[in-house]
């Protein structure tokens, strides 16, 4: 891509739909459950805000923002921290790499699967499929990255030297990485500078008081490990030009130089380090390792082979190990604790692997409680397995309080991910009083206290308190939406949302909007920008939005329309329900399953309408079992039919079910299987030639 045209195609609408496409499908982890909302809030009016977005950086109005830090704990009492971006910079920053990424191509390409692996991307070329997806799946790298080890070792290359550095994102100079990018790849000024702009501002933390730097690039984002890996392409090649006898292979920051004798290892690292601080990058000397191998297959660990075997049968089995297995993986799980065994090295692989795939058990509870602070780095995946499957367990409890109120505790992160997997968990006044009345640069704790305020009915401590933050404020304005029951108050919040001067916070208004009435046109010029770009659009088209975002359906205009439905108070019940079927989706399964079936019960009643199919009774669920829509829509009558018997056996509906026996709430997992059944149903409708009817 010539210089001319880099910062045009930038500057594209096409350009920007696939930076939002690659936040979607990004790896789910703590960092894009946090931005995940922002997906759904500017992605509501997608077209218009992308075009907006594009207009201020046209204009020179764009200015990036500091991002918000967490510090996620590792051993040795240090942190690695995670930049979270204001959704739009984390937008902007995407479409960018977009087009480096794209620019760069042909001179990044010979080296992939050579030299270079982990990280290998899609161009904006690629096939429709594949390039909404920023990087091609890693197992597949990792493996080509064993086999060119063992290739190596198999020639003659039996000294391994295995260098590292410290803290690399931190330290990544800009000024460096302009020139990298400058002269070695030719990138357009226009798109360096603003480059610069975003990374300088991501260095400030917009919670606490912090200078900026010219140095460092943001952990969380998935763009900067692209950005990582051409920083340290410079020192591939120059490693490469040596006349040293060596093989050098690397997999992320992960270096690998194999020789036939120790001598050339360590006068290879001797040049890794003199090249790597020409970089501004400082070796961790206690991780560079020498090795003479003696065997291959236990130096890459093959004994985890079986893991993809095991995650394969994990699926099939619906989250659920078969006992043989459950057993052998326990026993490699419990060995990593026991002095002397073949993996006392406490394999972090295997630690997390096991804890989001073991069955309930007592000995593993018993093992991650004893040892927890040895395993920090696994804190989540303790509470993962925890909440999974000892959720009401007394010592399991016993257990979080003791960390909860412990007033020396090193490391605030833990008592975020507390709240965020036991939100129930009672309310402790102490606790409350350290974190939402003190300002503390560990905000993440109040984001997660939001929801245990409401689990613990404390609705006032929440519609009375603000925060600096976008992201807790993001939170506290999700909870007060969903306790107030007045609706001139409701009207009177949202209309406050839309006159932010943030962004995000008045797309959040608007995203609340289509289950209100309509707001004061008269209030439009006090509105945000964003808002008034968007007010010549219809607001209620909610359900077209989230069938595309949730239910990946593009063609949902030709049921789910004014056109079709044209009794707005009809449609806006209809948007009612379809929200809050996802919202309390994963909060509360069986009120999501109660809202699922009354949006199904308003499809049927507009599908027999529109049909001219006639009903035989007013009764929804006698309705089902009729041939009214069957012969149009056989797999919408069929998964209907299925979610009303489950509506009224599975939830709050009734007390007891249809044996009598008190009825069993359903639990998430059912209900993601009925929203499988429910995505085809959707498909079939919006798939269906209602033309010839309407």
């Amino acid at each position: 891509m010539c210089l001319d045209n880099q910062f045009e195609h930038f500057l594209t609408s096409e350009n920007f739909h696939l930076a939002f496409q690659r936040l979607q499908t990004a790896s789910r982890n703590l960092y894009k459950d946090l931005y995940y909302e922002d997906l759904q809030i500017f992605g509501l009016f997608l077209e218009e805000n992308i075009k907006f977005l594009l207009h201020e950086i046209e204009q020179g109005i764009f200015k990036p923002e500091n991002s918000y830090k967490i510090f996620i704990p590792k051993k040795n009492n240090l942190v690695r921290p995670l930049s979270l971006l204001n959704f739009k910079d984390l937008l902007v920053y995407q479409a960018i790499i977009n087009t480096i990424s794209d620019a760069v191509y042909d001179d990044i390409l010979p080296y992939y699967n050579n030299v270079i692996f982990g990280n290998f991307y899609n161009t904006s070329k690629a096939h429709e499929q594949d390039r909404i997806f920023f990087f091609k799946p890693w197992k597949q790298q990792w493996k080509r990255f064993e086999q060119k080890t063992k290739s190596y070792y198999e020639s003659g290359y039996i000294f391994l030297a295995e260098f590292d550095i410290a803290s690399f994102f931190d330290t990544i100079d800009h000024h460096i990485l302009f020139q990298i990018l400058e002269i070695n790849h030719r990138i357009d000024n226009k798109i360096l500078a603003l480059l610069l702009d975003l990374l300088e501002a991501f260095t400030g933390d917009s919670s606490h008081v912090t200078f900026r730097s010219k140095h460092g690039i943001p952990q969380g984002p998935i763009g900067s490990s692209f950005l990582a890996d051409l920083y340290l392409l410079h020192l591939d090649l120059e490693i490469k030009k040596s006349k040293l006898d060596i093989q050098y292979i690397r997999y992320v920051d992960d270096i690998r130089v194999f020789s036939k004798n120790k001598v050339t290892a360590q006068r290879a690292i001797a040049y890794l380090d003199l090249l790597s601080r020409d970089l501004g990058l400082i070796p961790q000397a206690n991780k560079i390792l020498f090795t003479e191998v003696d065997d291959i297959d236990k130096l890459l660990k093959h004994q985890k082979s079986n893991l993809s075997a095991i995650a394969k049968e994990y699926q099939r089995k619906e989250r659920n190990l078969k006992s043989k297995t459950h057993q052998k993986l326990k026993k490699r799980f419990l060995n990593c604790f026991v002095s002397g065994s073949k993996e006392e090295y406490l394999d972090k692989t295997l630690i997390g692997f096991s804890l989001y795939k073991l069955n309930g058990d007592g000995d593993i509870k018993s093992v991650i409680v004893e040892n927890w602070e040895n395993l920090y780095i696994h804190f989540e995946a303790i509470l993962f397995y925890l909440k999974t499957h000892f959720s009401e367990d007394q010592e399991v409890k016993e257990w979080l309080l003791k960390i909860l109120l412990d007033e020396n505790l090193l490391f605030h992160h833990f008592v975020a991910l507390i709240l965020k997997y036991f939100p129930g968990i009672e309310f402790i006044e102490s606790l409350y009083k350290r974190y939402m009345i003190k300002i503390d640069r560990h905000w993440l704790v109040q984001y997660f206290m939001i929801h245990w305020l409401y689990s613990n009915e404390k609705v006032e401590l929440i519609w009375n308190f603000s925060s600096n933050n976008y992201f807790v404020n993001r939170e506290v304005h999700n909870f007060k939406f969903r306790i107030s029951t007045d609706r001139t108050c409701l009207k009177i919040f949202v209309s406050s949302l839309l006159k932010n001067k943030n962004c995000l916070v008045a797309l959040q208004g608007l995203y609340f909007l289509p289950l209100l009435p309509e707001i004061d046109d008269s209030e439009t010029l006090e509105y945000n920008e964003y808002i008034k770009h968007i007010a010549s659009s219809d607001l209620t088209n909610y359900i077209e939005y989230a069938l595309k975002q949730s239910f990946l359906i593009t063609n949902s205009s030709l049921f789910f329309s004014n056109k079709v439905w044209a009794d707005n108070e009809l449609y806006k019940e209809l948007n009612i329900s379809f929200r809050q079927f996802l919202e309390y989706k994963a909060i509360d399964p069986s009120k999501s399953l109660l809202n699922l079936n009354i949006f199904n019960n308003l499809v049927y009643d507009k599908l027999c309408e529109v049909l001219k199919a006639h009903p035989p009774s007013r009764e929804y669920g006698v309705n089902l079992n009729s041939p009214c829509i069957e012969r149009f829509l056989p797999i919408t009558n069929q998964c209907f039919t299925k979610i009303n018997e489950q509506r009224n056996q599975r939830t709050e509906a009734h007390p007891y079910d249809k044996l009598g026996n008190l009825r069993v709430r359903i639990k998430p997992y059912e209900l993601e299987n009925l929203i499988k059944k429910q995505s085809k149903a959707l498909e079939e409708i919006c798939s269906f030639d209602f033309t010839t009817y309407l």
